[in-house]
């Protein structure tokens, strides 16, 4: 087949369509590629807008006090906003060495529907004492927790609590031991305050306990006179008298 002018228009015309082509269809894949990496990151901001700006309540057993003996069960709203309808639950159901009284009370807390925690809310409640480490009851619990908060429902979370961990912690200290070395720092902080004061305002300081000893020192140097005045009146007593005896 002889290739005639047409024909090689006709050829190179296909060749463009079909480059043409080519082109269009990256651009097409490129703009698809544009436009979910946008959506990806229209749906990764939304997600953390709303992560920061949803409630976040957590579960923890903690010593009640510095040095305390006894164990508290802490519910708290640490996020940025109020979390409604909360409901906790627990696995194992939880248990106190308190009696039967105290373990139902507690699983009432946990039963229940809390309608609003709002934003750094802290509910405590007494959970137990020392006997806990040498007895026989659980000594981990996973708490679950759901809620509500202004977006919908927030993402379930859970919390593996062992109290295992406290043994070594401040709960066996004797009563009071953080506060009196809390009193102990202060106390030499304020040792610290003085001395640099007194480097500071030592010819102050050296003035006023002068001006404080001068009045002891005037009535210091009054009796010294007045027992010099008396001994002197004493002596010259003495002489006239022995003048007056004759010979």
């Amino acid at each position: 087949m002889e290739m005639t002018p047409e024909i090689w228009i006709a050829a190179g015309a296909a060749g463009v369509a079909v480059i043409a082509a080519v082109i269009s269809a990256i651009q097409a894949k490129h703009a698809n590629d544009q436009v979910e990496i946008a959506e990806r990151q229209l749906e990764l901001a939304e997600k953390i807008h709303r992560e920061q700006n949803e409630p976040y309540v957590i579960v923890d057993v903690q010593p009640g006090a510095p040095g305390s003996m006894l164990l508290h069960l802490i519910v708290e709203n640490i996020g940025s906003t109020v979390a409604r309808n909360v409901r906790i639950s627990a696995d194992p159901p939880i248990e106190t060495s308190f009696g039967e009284q105290a373990t139902a009370d507690l699983q009432t807390v946990l039963a229940r529907v809390y309608p609003m925690i709002p934003p750094g809310r802290r509910l405590e409640f007494l959970f137990d004492g020392p006997s806990r480490f040498n007895g026989a009851l659980p000594m981990a619990y996973t708490f679950t927790v759901h809620c509500e908060g202004p977006f919908g429902p927030v993402e379930e979370l859970e919390y593996l609590v062992d109290i295992d961990t406290l043994a070594e912690s401040s709960v066996g200290q004797r009563p009071l031991k953080r506060v009196e070395q809390e009193l102990e720092r202060i106390r030499k902080e304020l040792g610290g305050l003085t001395t640099a004061y007194k480097k500071v305002n030592a010819p102050t300081i050296r003035q006023e306990e002068e001006r404080q000893l001068q009045p002891i020192r005037e009535r210091q140097a009054q009796r010294a006179a007045e027992q010099r005045a008396t001994a002197q009146e004493d002596d010259e007593g003495a002489g006239g008298s022995s003048a007056a005896v004759p010979g």
